[in-house]
């Protein structure tokens, strides 16, 4: 069986020390990274896309019921066990479909078995489908100013280098952030080419391609602003689109 990835949150040390020692005696299980608090969570399970988080709720920032919820509003199927200090988050937990809440201490023998249950779903549904339980909708994870953006792929038309910005062209907004292309690129998919030292075009977004000058320019389906492939990179972009 492939390990089942798993993200330990909490805001005190020693519970995740204790927590992953006991996941590290059970070899269906991975431990990929931990975090100490709501917002933490949201990017760690934006990058490292786990099948299975432990998470406790109070966190001084963003509690972990609503970091799990806007991480399960990304991947829905995503599984999740609360551990936490008292059982006041308990039916909130289940309707939202958590695998299941412990209220701390909690024992191995208790954790074994809400682990096993974890992994007879997630088991189940990895059986259903003939892959990974992750079939949601491949999304750009970006931070700007004052949040965390969770960008459907599929939503965006390019991606523009403007000063010290990088602005995300999509159907329902632009949005920006002081990300670099670098690092931006890295999150896309082969959907997208850096047809331009300022641009980033999803391939499946053009409809046509004209010239001018030493460039050319990008026209995209149902959209009126325009992106730019500069002449070095034409030929190898009408290949991926032939691909």
């Amino acid at each position: 069986m492939k390990p089942i990835k798993v993200i330990l949150a909490d805001d005190h040390p020693e519970s995740i020390e204790i927590i992953k020692n006991l996941i590290s005696d059970l070899p269906d299980f991975q431990f990929i990274g931990q975090c100490e608090n709501g917002v933490q969570l949201v990017e760690i399970v934006m990058v490292k896309k786990p099948d299975l988080v432990l998470t406790t709720v109070p966190f001084p920032n963003k509690d972990g019921m609503q970091a799990i919820k806007e991480c399960m509003s990304v991947f829905p199927m995503i599984k999740v066990i609360f551990i936490t200090g008292n059982d006041e988050f308990a039916i909130e937990a289940f309707e939202i479909g958590a695998i299941d809440y412990m209220v701390k201490p909690v024992n191995k023998e208790r954790l074994f078995q809400a682990l096993m249950k974890a992994k007879n779903i997630i088991s189940y549904e990895r059986d259903k489908t003939g892959n990974s339980p992750q079939l949601q909708q491949k999304t750009l994870t970006l931070k700007d100013q004052n949040a965390i953006l969770f960008i459907p792929l599929v939503d965006i038309f390019f991606i523009e280098k403007v000063g010290k910005k990088c602005l995300v062209y999509t159907n329902k907004d632009i949005y920006d952030t002081f990300e670099t292309m670098g690092r931006i690129i890295t999150r896309l998919d082969d959907s997208f080419f850096h047809g331009h030292r300022s641009y980033l075009i999803n391939l499946e977004k053009i409809s046509q391609i004209t010239p001018q000058k030493e460039t050319f320019i990008v026209h995209f389906k149902d959209y009126d602003k325009l992106a730019k492939v500069s002449k070095l990179k034409i030929n190898q972009m009408r290949e991926q689109i032939s691909l």
